[in-house]
């Protein structure tokens, strides 16, 4: 037997394996990739009570200078507490001082001049007199009548000029006089410093912020309320507090203002006056506050965490649909979803109840995969 006879039924032994190998593979059905999913449904909830806060003092003021200068004493630095009345800050008063008495000294000199047309006006009213009854007796001419009535009536003009420029003076000058009262800054009620921001011999213009002053006797709590619950919020209602850096501390208060509109802000305004603060609250400290007598309970369809993703254009979800045969095919769709409840991001839009959405492996499935559920 030839070589070549020897070999060909090892060829031929060879090329049916190799067929008999396609027409397995062609025949194995395609490996679908297993997924893991949910069913949106709705869940009821009591709506949250508790609302983030901040610490803010009753009394805040801004305080500034009602004139323009320079800046010759600061009586106080940042922390300090402070009485009402007591002096802050003082502005070099030389210039307003001179004016307060250039008009003191037109004051005077306008009352001279009323005195004079005064003394005036006596004389020719008591002359227009005398001869207003000798005309009446034909002892004078009508003449000697005209005139006397004449100079009567421009000492009473002048008189008149002469008191309108008194009056005109004694304001000036009680303008100038409360140029310098402005010099001196004092604090309009009790508190504690909480920013200054100026030097001596700094030059400041009127209405510029020189320091801050904070009450410290009845501290307040400011928080912003979404707007569906702002109509269950009332002024008198009562509130619990609590500071995170006070650890197991409670506090009680009591709502004093609710906002009737929300501003720039997407939520409104409402203060809560605390009934037996601490002094270790300070402005500015992190509170969380819960409402008495607010509760709510919603019927919200929800849509778990892990099924969320999101690009640079919207918030999506792979939605599961059945396929052909067995498997399902997962389609992105676009949603906008609300608050975080406990079971999952409130649905707004784009969901429905009963639908399936995938939740794992959301970066490695492709619009239109076709994919199988992990039971």
């Amino acid at each position: 037997m030839s070589p070549v006879s020897r070999l060909l039924p090892l060829v031929l032994l060879l090329v049916l394996s190799a067929c008999g190998q396609q027409e397995e593979t062609s025949a194995s059905p395609n490996t679908l990739r297993p997924v893991r999913y949910q069913k949106i449904g709705y869940a009821e909830q009591i709506a949250s009570q508790t609302y983030s806060g901040l610490a803010q003092a009753d009394q805040q003021s801004r305080l500034s200078f009602r004139v323009n200068g320079t800046i010759r004493s600061l009586a106080v630095k940042l922390g300090d507490r402070v009485r009402r009345g007591q002096l802050i800050a003082t502005i070099d008063p030389s210039d307003y001082a001179i004016q307060a008495e250039q008009a003191k000294a037109s004051e005077k000199g306008a009352e001279a001049n009323l005195q004079s047309a005064e003394t005036q006006l006596i004389n020719a009213r008591s002359n227009y007199q005398r001869i207003e009854k000798l005309y009446e007796n034909n002892s004078v001419s009508l003449s000697d009548f005209e005139q006397a009535k004449s100079s009567f009536e421009g000492a009473q003009s002048s008189y008149d000029a002469a008191l309108s420029q008194v009056t005109s003076a004694q304001t000036q000058s009680q303008s100038a006089q409360n140029q310098v009262s402005y010099t001196r800054m004092v604090a309009p009620f009790s508190g504690i410093i909480t920013a200054v921001n100026v030097e001596v011999n700094e030059l400041v213009a009127s209405g510029n912020p020189i320091a801050e002053l904070s009450s410290v006797s009845q501290p307040e709590v400011r928080v912003g309320i979404p707007e569906n619950y702002i109509s269950s919020i009332k002024k008198g209602q009562r509130a619990e507090i609590q500071f995170s850096v006070l650890d197991g501390q409670q506090f009680t208060g009591t709502v004093q203002e609710v906002s009737y509109a929300a501003g720039n802000s997407p939520t409104y305004p409402a203060i809560i006056r605390i009934d037996k603060p601490s002094p270790d609250i300070r402005p500015g400290m992190a509170a969380t506050v819960a409402f008495r007598g607010q509760s709510k309970t919603e019927r919200v369809l929800i849509c778990p965490v892990k099924a969320l993703g999101k690009d640079m254009t919207s918030t999506f979800v792979y939605l599961l649909q059945p396929g052909d045969g067995e498997g399902y095919v997962a389609k992105r769709r676009g949603v906008e979803v609300g608050e975080l409840r406990d079971q999952g991001f409130v649905v707004r839009s784009g969901l429905e109840a009963g639908q399936l959405v995938a939740t794992a492996g959301l970066k490695t499935i492709l619009d239109g995969m076709e994919v199988k559920l992990m039971e």
